[in-house]
């Protein structure tokens, strides 16, 4: 190359150099070769640096496939394979090196199962544990750059599966048509407004990747990427939250927003589990893979005698389904203040005599207002940072706080405040009930009935 010669140059002896035979097949022209890899297991599994990426083959050469996933354009001068965890290491010109964790589903690959639509790979086994965090937080927290870090391997379960084609929305099957059409400067039929509308209105296609526990239950649904290639996706072994879908602000949330998966709920127990992948195109889940049965195990015993996972796990489903009620309760409280405040503002809207309805709607008023404190506690003394009433959310958290911070299970204290928020609730949810879906219906068809401006939550008014 020295001289002006780019062509990937990659030649095979099996004669002990006797002869030779050019292995670089389609290697793309000025990407010469810097470093050969092959792998341990499959001698027909090779790893090719060149000068802009990493290429695999899986036929001693026949043909060669990049390797992506995000790394940039740059020369790899030399490749290490890691055989105990089977990683593929690269080491860039002047951009640090790279770890492709994992590459054992790339023996697998062959030409009819590169020409079938999807293939889900095995999954291996899978280590159980509570992820330690040495500076505070995730990654480098705040800390700074003070301290290096490199990224881990994704926590939990990393499934990896291929698409031939990938899946296209209709926009992008019409946007394909006409390039190819541009390319042989040919015209582009204008799209009409109803083929436009059926794009715009089109829910963008996804893969799904289900998870299933030994009994066939559903565990995690998780949304993968629908392009073509290669793809991989970690579960962080976690059972989905039981939290309310906010839609107003609570109140709630104090100092600066937690970090990690908001849609993560408690850590599923050791186990068997399986995997599936689906596809889910215009609505319809189509399944297309699998199953894959896979392995969860525990890393660590603890020196102290626990509560097994299984039955932590239990315990956590019990506090799961009460936080479900907790928050939708209080989800509930913040639409009741919403739905009073849209109805104070009809009032003064209206033609009905001033003080007619205004007395009602303010003694509901008032009577949320107890029940959102024995929910979330004396909203001015949390503002001062002043010393308050437990209250039933501050009951769940200490409750939860066993899931992820120690892998003992509850103790006794887990154990009685989550009896404690039970019996607290028990006595808020039917007041809040009875507010929400009797008293406040009943004051808002009085409104109607009077002629006040709509307000949303109220069926729409006749006009008859």
């Amino acid at each position: 190359h020295k001289y002006g010669d780019f062509k990937p140059y990659l030649v095979k002896s099996t004669d002990r150099g006797r002869s030779w035979r050019s292995i670089a097949g389609d290697l793309p022209d000025r990407h010469l070769v810097w470093r050969l890899a092959q792998a341990h297991v499959k001698p027909g599994l090779l790893f090719a640096a060149t000068e802009f990426g990493i290429f695999f083959t899986v036929d001693g050469g026949g043909s060669w496939v990049e390797l992506t996933g995000g790394v940039p354009t740059i020369a790899f001068r030399d490749l290490a394979i890691q055989r105990r965890e089977n990683d593929l290491v690269g080491a860039s010109f002047g951009r640090g090196f790279y770890v492709l964790d994992d590459y054992s589903p790339l023996r697998g690959v062959s030409n009819e199962m590169l020409e079938s639509e999807a293939t889900l790979f095995p999954v291996r086994k899978t280590p159980w544990y509570i992820q330690r965090r040495p500076l505070g937080g995730h990654g480098q927290a705040s800390q700074g750059g003070g301290y290096f870090m490199a990224s881990n391997p994704p926590f939990g379960a990393v499934f990896t599966y291929f698409l031939a084609d990938g899946l296209k929305t209709l926009e992008e099957e019409r946007r394909e048509s006409e390039k190819k059409l541009e390319k042989e400067w040919k015209d582009t039929p204008y799209a009409g407004f109803d083929e436009l509308e059926r794009e715009r209105r089109q829910a963008k296609p996804a893969m799904v990747l289900t998870i299933r526990d030994a009994e066939g239950g559903v565990v995690r649904t998780l949304t993968a990427p629908a392009t073509k290639g290669f793809h991989r996706v970690a579960w962080d072994l976690s059972y989905p939250t039981s939290s309310a879908i906010q839609t107003v602000s609570t109140g709630e949330r104090r100092g600066p927003p937690r970090s990690g998966d908001p849609n993560r709920g408690f850590m599923a127990p050791p186990g068997t589990y399986s995997v599936t992948l689906s596809k889910r195109l215009d609505g319809v889940v189509t399944e297309l893979a699998g199953p894959e049965i896979f392995e969860v195990h525990r890393v660590f015993e603890g020196v102290r005698a626990g509560t097994p996972p299984v039955e932590a796990a239990a315990f956590m489903q019990e506090v799961a389904a009460l936080g479900r009620g907790v928050s939708a309760a209080s989800q509930a409280a913040a639409i009741g203040f919403k739905t009073i405040e849209n109805l104070e503002k009809a009032l003064a809207r209206s033609t009905i005599d001033p003080g007619t309805l205004d007395s009602e709607l303010e003694a509901l008023k008032q009577e949320l207002y107890e029940i959102d404190e024995a929910l979330s506690g004396n909203r001015s003394r949390r503002a001062m940072g002043e010393p308050r009433v437990p209250t039933v959310s501050d009951r769940l958290r200490v409750a939860s706080r066993t899931n992820g911070e120690s892998d003992y299970g509850p103790t006794a204290m887990h154990r009685r405040a989550f009896e404690i928020a039970t019996e607290e609730f028990g006595r808020i949810e039917p007041q809040l009930r009875q507010l929400l879906e009797v008293d406040l219906p009943a004051l808002e068809a009085k409104m109607e009935e009077a002629g006040v401006p709509w307000t949303p939550g109220r069926p729409l008014p006749s006009i008859q």
